[in-house]
């Protein structure tokens, strides 16, 4: 018999859904440290709740249901599910669904969207979400550079050429000395070049107070892995590093953009340049990154070597 509860928050919880998170997903492995942060984090102006399946005691699933602060409006809920493997094709992932949706229509704001995301490797998962009345909105490749084996000196002209023109390329821990607005500075650099990005749905700026928690002050946000592009003091361009515990000898790019009226430049290969050189520098085997399959930042990740894996697919419900 399988029984449904909320999440309690203790080690003993977290430490059973993240063995559920690593079964599921062996290739990109995280930690009950991170997923502590993760909640310590959450601004409790949006809803937010996870659920855990027991089967005798033992945990078998989880679940969650939340706003989505990152692109917010009224009645959209993010929903997710992921079943231990062995306890897949019993039901439980149906169970917990109509538990989630029954939950959500008894809220003040009952769900107008909804959405989620699987790899496009998980068939059974992307029947789940088909049968259940969602739609694939968009796919973003994950793609990885093996750093034993890639040669920089391929692209000197690149970074020649950006120098050249003014653009200088600054770790964060160097501005930092020089700028005291550098934090700010780069919040308001992410948010135009997020304005920029192929999305699902139209995104939401956090303060700057959520983007200090979830980015300058992450346990996993690495300051000299984050470079910034400066053109007489402005900041025109970003790619920043993040340090994935579970998974040590990975590094994975956070985000990598130009200001529109700096792009087709060679400021985007010369970012992503200087990050490919401090990874290999502290001894990482390859970094991760991720790209809707039209933005041209993905053109510019083949260029440089990288290798496409499973995409990532969100999905869809409209519900009203």
């Amino acid at each position: 018999m399988f029984t449904i509860r909320p999440f309690d928050y203790s080690d003993h919880d977290y430490t059973a859904a993240v063995a559920i998170q690593n079964a599921i997903w062996p290739d990109q492995p995280e930690t009950v440290a991170w997923w502590q942060h993760r909640d310590q984090i959450r601004n409790p102006q949006y809803f937010y709740q996870s659920l855990l399946v027991e089967a005798e005691g033992q945990v078998v699933a989880v679940g969650h249901m939340m706003e989505t602060p990152w692109s917010y409006r009224p009645g959209k809920y993010a929903i997710g599910l992921m079943v231990y493997p062995a306890y897949e094709r019993r039901g439980i992932g149906t169970m917990l669904y109509d538990y989630i949706i029954n939950a959500l229509a008894q809220r003040v704001l009952p769900p107008t969207m909804l959405i989620s995301n699987v790899r496009e490797d998980k068939n059974q998962s992307i029947r789940f979400l088909q049968q259940r009345g969602f739609q694939q909105v968009m796919r973003s490749p994950i793609s990885h550079l093996d750093l034993a084996n890639f040669d920089g000196s391929r692209f000197v002209d690149v970074k020649t050429k950006v120098q050249a023109s003014g653009i200088e390329i600054c770790a964060m821990t160097e501005l930092a000395k020089i700028d005291p607005d550098h934090r700010q500075k780069i919040y308001e650099l992410d948010w135009q070049c997020t304005l920029d990005e192929p999305l699902p749905d139209a995104p939401t700026k956090p303060s700057f107070e959520d983007y200090t928690k979830f980015f300058f002050e992450s346990p996993n946000f690495i300051p000299e892995g984050c470079f910034i592009a400066v053109d007489k003091g402005e900041y025109v361009g970003l790619s920043n590093l993040f340090y994935n515990p579970g998974q040590p000898t990975v590094i994975n790019t956070g985000f990598t953009a130009v200001l529109r009226t700096y792009r087709r430049r060679g400021i985007a290969t010369a970012l992503k340049l200087h990050a490919i050189a401090y990874a290999q520098q502290r001894g990482y085997q390859s970094i991760k990154t991720g790209n809707e399959e039209n933005n041209p930042m993905l053109a510019i990740n083949l260029t440089l070597g990288f290798v496409p894996q499973p995409a990532w697919l969100d999905f869809q419900k409209v519900t009203d």
